[in-house]
């Protein structure tokens, strides 16, 4: 192990994310590539990480001048190298088509008969090939998400071809939009299909209705039923956030409920789902032409657009891969006679032992399970518990002032919004969620896109334009204002605020 010669230096700490429901089986596959790694087709890696976990949540941080040094790096090569970008995005869909096949042959029945090597070929060959993934599937979060390198770069673009401040974000936000499906449109799309196939039948949509997900089962037409579970078949791995979940029936029938609880049909509201789309492409192009936008950075603003595509894409293969590894995580922790959360506090060198010499230290993996700290930098992992790792956050963690009444971030989709604020972290917590709320949360991610589509305005702490929220939103057009640090500190289930995401402000009213 080389000498941690980066964790004191005068590059002060600065959060990164903080990611409920993640774990150190997850999260190692990619902080250590991050330092190791992702200079491979970069030109550049970070110095430095830390994470913290208590239990199944996890907080990681950057240097700040670091972090900001490896984004400018990315955004300079996205608009001055041609192709870059589109080389990005083509690498995006390999390797998450690489993890998806991968995926795929994890057994998920009968892993007893497996011998312990062979456990190891499969958790090893996750290991590699998730990182490979990562080592391309990262490079639009870090050319925006921390510091909006690579949006501040397109802003001064569209400044120098003379675009009004007042309508900057709009225009930013219009030009940067995907001219392509996401996986998340094109789910909601098909569940849209299914729900005007039950619009037909009075008896089917009296049964979607029914408070009881056992008793409208048992008088659903038998098309409408395979239909859903050709949907669940699909799709049932997106509720994998990081640790656990899995998309059900019930799940499924909730959704349509709320889909006959709108005001239009399904049939129309696939229709404006659809118009928005060829809109948000009309006006793309019509904006392109009048500021005489072309070359290479008309390649820009279709890469920018395509980044979002290409994210929800690598997701939702890694959410299917992370699901499949749960049942050989499992496995592991029966043959060694330790919990499913102390197998998921192993770092890979440690699970070769684990598996293959049959080296197991349970005491001090429960340990971990309490609180827990990961550093890393080039060629050099490590991990505190107990007092050493207290000292280790000691000089990494903040204090945030949030006695405050209003907050900046950036928007994502234009618009206004008032109502009463759900923090909405996790699927667990959409229950409280009522048409026309303000959905806040730390970050969202798929499975709380039923949420989503309730709320009045998004509000997040964390993300980039090419952020979970910032897709969703576009794409249902709901006003949302991103990267905003702190919103799930500062406001509490309950408090009315007033959205601007034209401006980026959210503010606590009355």
């Amino acid at each position: 192990m080389k000498p941690r010669k980066h964790f004191r230096d005068k590059d002060p700490w600065m959060l990164g994310e903080d990611i409920p429901n993640a774990d150190l089986f997850f999260s190692n596959v990619w902080l250590h590539v991050f330092v190791n790694d992702f200079v491979r087709h970069t030109g550049r890696a970070y110095a430095k990480i830390v994470s913290k976990y208590v239990g199944y949540h996890l907080w990681f941080y950057f240097g700040q001048q670091d972090s900001y040094a490896v984004g400018e790096n990315i955004a300079q090569r996205i608009v001055h190298e041609p192709n870059y970008a589109a080389k990005v995005n083509r690498h995006i869909v390999l390797e998450a088509d690489k993890l998806r096949r991968f995926s795929m042959t994890i057994p998920q029945r009968n892993l007893e008969r497996l011998t312990d090597r062979q456990l190891w070929v499969i958790y090893s060959r996750h290991q590699r090939i998730h990182s490979t993934y990562y080592t391309w599937c990262w490079i639009p979060v870090a050319a925006d998400m921390f510091h909006d390198n690579l949006t501040d770069k397109v802003k001064a673009y569209l400044r120098a071809r003379g675009v009004p401040e007042v309508q900057l974000a709009e225009y930013f936000l219009v030009l940067t939009q995907p001219t392509k499906k996401s996986l998340i449109y094109a789910e909601y799309e098909q569940l849209l299909k299914i729900a005007a196939k039950i619009a037909v039948n009075r008896k089917a949509v009296a049964a979607v209705q029914m408070p009881d997900p056992s008793a409208a089962l048992a008088v659903l037409p038998a098309g409408i039923l395979h239909a859903l579970e050709v949907h669940r078949r699909r799709y049932y791995y997106t509720k994998h956030l990081w640790v656990s979940g899995e998309y059900t029936i019930a799940d499924y029938l909730h959704q349509l409920k709320e889909i006959f609880n709108k005001d239009q049909s399904p049939q129309e509201q696939l229709r404006l789902q659809t118009r928005g789309l060829v809109r948000a492409r009309g006006r793309r192009r019509q904006l392109l032409r009048r500021f005489k936008v072309n070359g290479q950075w008309a390649a820009v603003f279709g890469a920018f657009g395509d980044f979002m595509v290409t994210k929800i894409y690598r997701r939702y293969a890694q959410l299917l891969a992370v699901h499949h590894m749960g049942a050989v995580l499992r496995e592991i922790a029966r043959r060694r006679g330790i919990s499913e959360a102390q197998v998921r506090c192993v770092l890979p060198e440690e699970m070769e032992a684990i598996l293959l010499r049959r080296i197991c230290h349970p005491a001090v993996l429960k340990e971990r399970t309490k609180l827990m700290v990961y550093y890393a930098e080039r060629g050099c992992d490590k991990l505190m518990i107990g007092d050493t790792a207290k000292k280790y956050l000691s000089t990494v963690e903040r204090v945030v002032d949030t006695d405050v009444r209003e907050i900046r971030g950036q928007p994502a989709c234009l618009g206004h919004a008032r109502g009463a604020v759900k923090i909405i972290i996790r699927a667990s917590d959409m229950a409280k969620m009522k048409q026309g709320d303000i959905l806040v949360s730390i970050a969202t991610d798929p499975d709380i896109v039923p949420a989503m589509k309730k709320a009045a305005a998004i509000v997040t702490e964390q993300g980039g334009v090419t952020s979970h929220a910032a897709i969703v939103s576009r794409e249902l057009n709901i006003p949302c204002v991103i990267g905003t640090k702190i919103a799930t500190k500062v406001f509490k289930d309950g408090d009315e605020v007033e959205v601007d995401a034209d401006r980026g402000v959210v503010r606590k009213i009355g």
